[in-house]
């Protein structure tokens, strides 16, 4: 039975770079949203068209906000875990025994 292999320490979370990924998604969605439906309010009009234009227009800017918050997020926690990684004890042999 052999020994387990101690774990890689480049082998990390990628969880912050989801978050940050998801805010992006988040924006560029409410681009693309948005878009379509400020031309659907304009080539509607009347009543329909300014109730799905003031609709749209404030769920696309809660998306466009939460994407902004999740994009800082994973920033912070970007540049949080590179200065924890250069800090330390673990930082001068972090990489003896790195799988290759």
């Amino acid at each position: 039975m052999s020994r387990p292999e101690t774990p890689n320490p480049e082998n990390r979370s990628t969880a912050a770079m989801i978050c940050f990924c998801t805010g992006l998604g988040l924006l560029a969605l409410t681009w693309f949203l948005g878009v379509g439906a400020a031309f659907t309010a304009g080539f509607s009009g009347g009543v329909a068209g300014a109730a799905i234009g003031l609709t749209s227009g404030i769920v696309l800017m809660l998306a466009a906000c939460s994407g902004v918050v999740l994009m800082l997020v994973g920033i912070i926690w970007i540049i949080a875990r590179v200065i924890a990684d250069q800090t330390g004890d673990h930082a001068r042999d972090r990489y003896k025994d790195v799988q290759r």
